[in-house]
């Protein structure tokens, strides 16, 4: 599977999320769903921000009627709607699962459903300027991903796909959290709805001087006394340990088998690091500065037990993002 951004596995309804890299020319958005037979109507939304309820600025609003028989597109700007744009027949059925890719074109947006192409939609609103895919009514959503786009040459490549990093913060994955910026160390924090494939994790910032270690931990719960998922040490110079990573979990008061291979040690005492935890379905993958550094398999399970970050030791954080 792709990862461009990565893949939000059945979200709660409504949801809301960054467009990861936003919508360059070739962006597709992948959504896949099950309409059940008591739900009446759901709504795809491109939108400026964030909000769910009233909807902001919206440059496509694709809104599946049943009790219309109809399929709406439309935009909103300064709260008010334009014009409805409505042929097309309803190739949906309740209970049936569909998917519905949205693919930015430089003049419109290209809609498939099932494979089909169904309809194009004319920019009314610039592209550029939807940061945001909002997801409102009744509707299961197994998934929605994030693929193709060539990435604007301010965002740094990363080697999971076209995600932003940290250097050019897009906010995470929920509604009402924002980065956080040069939080306190040892710094901990709830990951809503626990980790899963397709979330990542961003944390950047700069070991001190006169660094010692300092350690990133995927926790079960806020303590460090709880079970940890993914435990990762970074030693420039502890307990006979010169410039290596520790990578182990623990159950209880029990620590696994430590991993300890490295290619290269992307740290450097008063540096600036910007390290992507991508979960996926069997392993955890680390890049620092760009780079694929190492992979951890799952030791925990279920995954979603494992809902807390926690960042501690000889380091300033400079920001932290969950998406």
């Amino acid at each position: 599977m792709a990862y461009s951004g990565g893949t939000i596995v059945n979200p709660t309804i409504p949801y809301n999320c960054p467009i990861p890299g936003g919508l360059p020319n070739g962006k597709m958005i992948i959504v896949q769903g099950t309409c059940h037979h008591h739900h009446n109507n759901f709504a795809i939304n491109l939108c400026v921000s964030p909000q769910i309820s009233p909807l902001p600025d919206t440059a496509l609003h694709f809104n599946v009627r049943f009790n219309e028989n109809a399929i709406i597109r439309n935009s909103q700007q300064y709260n008010a709607w334009g014009q409805e744009e409505r042929g097309g027949g309803m190739p949906l059925r309740k209970g049936t699962p569909f998917e519905i890719i949205i693919l930015a074109d430089p003049h419109h947006y290209k809609i498939s459903i099932n494979g089909r192409h169904y309809t194009n939609f004319r920019h009314r609103i610039p592209k550029e300027s939807v940061q945001y895919l909002i997801i409102s009514g009744d509707v299961n959503i197994s998934y929605i991903k994030f693929e193709g786009g060539a990435v604007s040459h301010h965002h740094h490549h990363s080697p999971y796909g076209n995600v932003t990093m940290t250097t050019s913060p897009a906010p995470p994955a929920y509604a009402g959290a924002q980065p956080i910026y040069n939080p306190p160390v040892p710094f901990t924090t709830n990951i809503p709805g626990g980790i899963y494939p397709g979330r990542m994790l961003y944390v950047s910032g700069i070991p001190n001087p006169n660094v010692s270690r300092f350690t990133v931990n995927l926790m079960c719960g806020p303590s460090e006394q709880g079970d940890i998922g993914l435990h990762f040490d970074v030693r420039f110079n502890y307990g006979g340990a010169y410039n290596q990573t520790i990578r182990t979990h623990k159950v209880g008061s029990t620590w696994g088998t430590e991993e300890k291979h490295q290619n290269f040690f992307p740290f450097v005492p008063n540096a600036n690091f910007d390290m992507i935890i991508l979960i996926e379905q069997a392993s955890i993958k680390i890049a620092v500065n760009n780079q694929h550094f190492c992979e951890f398999n799952h030791r925990i399970q279920p995954l979603n037990r494992i809902d807390y970050l926690n960042v501690n030791g000889d380091v300033r954080l400079t920001s932290v993002k969950i998406q």
